[in-house]
């Protein structure tokens, strides 16, 4: 009986620990908006996705000279590569394709609509 008892609080022990380094892999960094003008909508998703998902803003904007910290969960799985679509007040939008957000620590948006990366 002691057997069985110490077998199933191993088990135990171990799903516990495997679902904190499932979360371990939960992925984030920041991104500073230097873009010059206020964006409404910022959509993160992994590269291989045709689904945008929903806005991940935490607030309904996105000031220029202000920064957010971008979540990954773990849901998405093993993936690195993620794009991100920003949409400005005027509607205007623009992609940025193949992040590695495993590497990423800062991304800053820049307005001629490039982005500078800090690892």
């Amino acid at each position: 009986m002691k057997k069985l008892l110490f077998t199933v609080l191993l088990f135990a022990a171990l799903f516990i620990l495997s679902e904190k380094s499932t979360s371990a892999q939960a992925l984030y960094f920041f991104v500073t908006n230097n873009t010059g003008v206020t964006l409404v909508d910022v959509f993160v998703t992994p590269n291989e996705t045709t689904n945008w998902g929903n806005d991940i803003l935490p607030k309904d904007i996105f000031e220029s000279g202000t920064s957010i910290r971008v979540d990954i969960t773990a849901d998405y799985g093993q993936t690195c590569l993620f794009d991100m679509k920003i949409t400005d007040l005027a509607g205007n939008y623009i992609y940025f394709k193949g992040m590695d957000a495993c590497r990423l620590h800062t991304l800053i948006l820049n307005a001629d609509g490039t982005y500078s990366a800090m690892e």
